[in-house]
Parts: structure tokens; C-alpha cells; sequence
């Protein structure tokens, strides 16, 4: 397919009594699935200390995935960089790619909200230089040997890091960006980007076009020319728009969760783009108090640009123009919490009705 689609889980856990046993079962079903169905590979968000996305290791989850399937693709990501130490991460990814014998990628980011290097004993101010000067050692540490370092954070002197990767020079990098500065940074340095709007879902029409145009800008005074483009949208295709909307609760629910953190809804087109104001108070024992936020429902395909909650021919369109603005992977993430048989139903539908639109692409580019 000419756009690769990748499925996501993302860890919600609303209900803590619920044993955790059950949603490592629920990684395996969606990544059996998603390999059978003919999805690209699978994407693991990883968070820490609450229950909106409860996964302390993508890597691990990585692990599980690859002893259990045989060609689906495994994004670690996002991986926030502040919080580990460079040159011991690239041997834990390094490692994982050879488990996986190569089907590894990494996204990597600075962290998007306070809570978590607050109780990491991180200061958020510093995690742009520190994802920053992370991502060189990283890289550093995947090709190059004895390397004795002095740096603003991280000082250490000459190491080799072992094992060096399965794939070379080392596994593809997904940089996470949402900020209009971090979007032309990542283009500028013709690097992956995964991005998604910064008010999480039911998010307006207009908001990836410019992304996009930034990102496109930008890349064009990269020395290495333009890279990929990962999309995440919240996805539930049903055979009618009918039955998928039956969705709709579901999905405003988890984004009451994602939006519990922030002191106000986001109106306005600046406010989408940069860092927002943060509240503390919002996790009490590890479960997030989510806000209870109006949508609008009578016409949602065309009120939002995402969620895509609709059937297969409304879906294929909105992908198509994704495609034509530059975009070459959606990852759909389509467990809101509702029952895992719910989930596997769409990705069915969507592999049964959706794909073969984007094959046919394949096969008139290879006969051109």
C-alpha cells in the first residue's frame, strides 16, 4: 500500500481493580490481528505513573509483540529521552532490534506534559537540550566506538555501547512533535516525524494542513533531503457510519482523560501549537480525574477532522487527502475502552474495505 497503516494500543486503564494480566492479553490479540489483517506494524505509547496511558516500557512490550508474530513492524515511542541515560538506552534498543531481528523503529521525543519529570526529579525546563543532546548520543553510540563524552547533562568517559544494532546504521527514528517550533526543527533536520494535533481528538479541520506545511517548508532546507510522516488519528470504521458512531461515548470519554491535565479546553488555532498550561491536581492513586467536555455530535466526520468515525468510504477519502498533504503512515488508534472484540471488528473492516483502495495504488505505480 502507497499509505502504510500502523495499529496502536494505548494502554487505557480506567479501572485499576482490573488486572493489568488482562491488557498484556489485549496486546497480543490486536498485534495477532494486526499482522493477519495486513497492518504495517504497531505503535506502544509509554507513560508512567497513571492510568490514561499505563505502560512503563515500550520496549518490553516490543519484546512481547515480537515473539508473537512473524512480520509486523514494532514502534517503541514515544521514548522520553530526559529520562534515560543515552548510552545505556541505545544498548536496551539495540537489543530489541536484534530480538525482533530488525523489525524494530523508535520514536523519541522530549516529553510533552510536567507531571511525569516532575516526579522524576526532571526539570522540564531543560528536556528540549536534553532530548537534544540524547538523540546525538544515541546515535553516536550506534556507530561509533569509545566515545568519551562531557556534556551539559551527561558526562561519562570512553564506552562502546554492545551490542550494536540488528538493522545498520541503526533502527528508523520517529521524532514526536506537536509545537509549530518542534515540527519546523524536525523537517529542517529531514527526520520522521510522528505528530497529531495538541488538543489530543475532536480536533478541528485546518490544524494538519498546517503542520504539514510547516514540515514540508522546513525539510526543504534539510542537507538530507525530506523525511516520512507518521499521523496519529483515533479510528473507528464500522460497515455504516451508523454502527461506528455507537463509538462516539467511548472516544469522548478517553479524551476527557487526555484533556484532565490542562487548566482549559483549547480554543484557538495558537494555543493548539505550543505548550499549554498545566494542573497538578489531576491524578489522585494513579487514576486521572477526567473533565467532562461538550462535542458536538450531529455531523462529526465533517465537524472533526479527527476522530475518523465513519464507514469505509468517508474513511478512504479523509486518507487520501492526508496522503495528498504529505502524510505516508496513519497510526490508528482505535481501543477506547470499549470490549477487544469491538476493536479487532474495525480492523477487520478497515483491512477488508480500506486497504485494497491504497493497494491498488501500489499496483498502478508498479506497472507505470
Amino acid at each position: 500500500m502507497s499509505l502504510k497503516f500502523w495499529a496502536n494500543y494505548p494502554f487505557f486503564y480506567p479501572d485499576l481493580d482490573r488486572p493489568y494480566t488482562e491488557l498484556v492479553h489485549e496486546v497480543i490479540d490486536i498485534a495477532q490481528a494486526a499482522e493477519d489483517l495486513g497492518f504495517e506494524g504497531m505503535s506502544f505509547p509509554e507513560h508512567h505513573f497513571y492510568n490514561y496511558i499505563c505502560n512503563p516500557s515500550a520496549l518490553q512490550m516490543c519484546t512481547l509483540v515480537a515473539a508473537k508474530t512473524k512480520r509486523l513492524k514494532l514502534l517503541a515511542g514515544v521514548l522520553v529521552l530526559p529520562f534515560y541515560h543515552p548510552m545505556a538506552l541505545a544498548e536496551e534498543i539495540a537489543l530489541v532490534d536484534h530480538i525482533s531481528e530488525g523489525r524494530l523503529a523508535v520514536g523519541v521525543g522530549r516529553g510533552g506534559v510536567r507531571y511525569e519529570p516532575d516526579r522524576l526529579g526532571i526539570d522540564y525546563r531543560q528536556s528540549r537540550a536534553m532530548y537534544e543532546e540524547s538523540l546525538e548520543l544515541l546515535t553516536r553510540a550506534w556507530t561509533e566506538t569509545d566515545i568519551a563524552y562531557k556534556g551539559r547533562f551527561w558526562s561519562f568517559p570512553a564506552a562502546t555501547a554492545i551490542p550494536r544494532p540488528y538493522q545498520k546504521p541503526y533502527p528508523p527514528i520517529w521524532v514526536a512533535a506537536q509545537s509549530e517550533a518542534s515540527i519546523k526543527g524536525v523537517g529542517a533536520k529531514g527526520l520522521n516525524m510522528m505528530t497529531s494535533p495538541n488538543l489530543g481528538t475532536f480536533a478541528p479541520h485546518g490544524d494538519i494542513e498546517k503542520a504539514l506545511r510547516w514540515y514540508n517548508e522546513a525539510a526543504e532546507r534539510s542537507p538530507i533531503g525530506r523525511g516520512e510522516v507518521m499521523l496519529l488519528r483515533r479510528v473507528f470504521i464500522d460497515e455504516t457510519e451508523e454502527l461506528a458512531l455507537r463509538q462516539l461515548e467511548n472516544i469522548r470519554r478517553h479524551w476527557g482523560y487526555y484533556m484532565a491535565g490542562f487548566t482549559a479546553a483549547v480554543s484557538n488555532e495558537a494555543d493548539r501549537f505550543r505548550d499549554r498550561e498545566e494542573i497538578d491536581d489531576y491524578v489522585k492513586g494513579g487514576k486521572v480525574i477526567p473533565r467532562d467536555l461538550p462535542i458536538e455530535r450531529d455531523d462529526v466526520y465533517n465537524t472533526y477532522d479527527d476522530p475518523i468515525i465513519t464507514n469505509p468510504e468517508k474513511a478512504i477519502a479523509r486518507f487520501r487527502y492526508y496522503e495528498s498533504l504529505g502524510v505516508n503512515h496513519i497510526m490508528a488508534l482505535t481501543a477506547f475502552g470499549q470490549p477487544i472484540d469491538e476493536v479487532i471488528h474495525s480492523m477487520e473492516v478497515t483491512s477488508r474495505h480500506v486497504f485494497p483502495a491504497f493497494a491498488e495504488d501500489d499496483e498502478l505505480a508498479s506497472k507505470a
